[in-house]
């Protein structure tokens, strides 16, 4: 075909091909700077696959950890500054701080009463027992998590004053909701008897 002659005529003429992309040929140079990526570690082009992430390509064997060096294909990676970590070191070094020990943690971050806990450190401001997110039941008092057997030692009129707090507060979120609602639904109506008049 009319492919194949053209080929063959660019070789005849330029001599060496370095590639080709949908049918066009390429010089090395074109080539090189051009089509192939090159990597963001070893600055070389890339010869096969490559990986990319975050605009920018690296060779299979230089995609890896800017801190531990392991390799990332296939790992869940997170990017700093357009360098990627593992999740471990990336947590580790950029994670949000646990509000008991003021460390970073590379573990599952709970987040309860608008702090942040590490897993081993979420636990009940009364008897120190570990807390788990989704199994335990967590009360709030002075902003502070409480198992529900600590709970259950508050006086009872305490307890009361908490339930009645807790939920004049759900009502307050409610009623600001519905009145955010309604002031959005007015300006879109007022938006669009403006557009109707101009």
């Amino acid at each position: 075909g009319t492919m194949k002659k053209d080929k063959q005529w660019y070789q005849r003429r330029v001599a060496i091909t370095a590639g080709e992309k949908d049918g066009v040929f390429y010089c090395q140079l074109c080539w090189d700077t051009v089509i192939q990526d090159v990597c963001a570690a070893c600055k070389h082009t890339i010869e096969g696959r490559a990986i990319k992430a975050a605009n920018k390509a690296w060779c299979p064997e230089h995609f890896v950890c800017y801190h531990c060096e392991r390799p990332l294909s296939g790992d869940k990676f997170m990017l700093n500054e357009g360098k990627p970590y593992c999740q471990f070191h990336y947590m580790k070094m950029f994670g949000v701080r646990c509000f008991y020990c003021d460390s970073r943690s590379s573990m599952q971050v709970i987040k309860v009463l608008n702090k942040n806990y590490c897993e081993n450190h979420f636990f009940c401001s009364g008897c120190d027992t570990l807390l788990e997110e989704k199994k335990s039941k967590v009360i709030e008092m002075d902003m502070k998590p409480y198992c529900r057997s600590c709970y259950d030692k508050f006086p009872a009129d305490m307890r009361r004053k908490l339930l009645e707090m807790a939920n004049n507060v759900a009502k307050n979120r409610k009623g600001t909701m519905k009145k955010d609602k309604k002031a959005e639904k007015a300006k879109k109506k007022k938006d669009k008897k403006e557009k109707s008049t101009d």
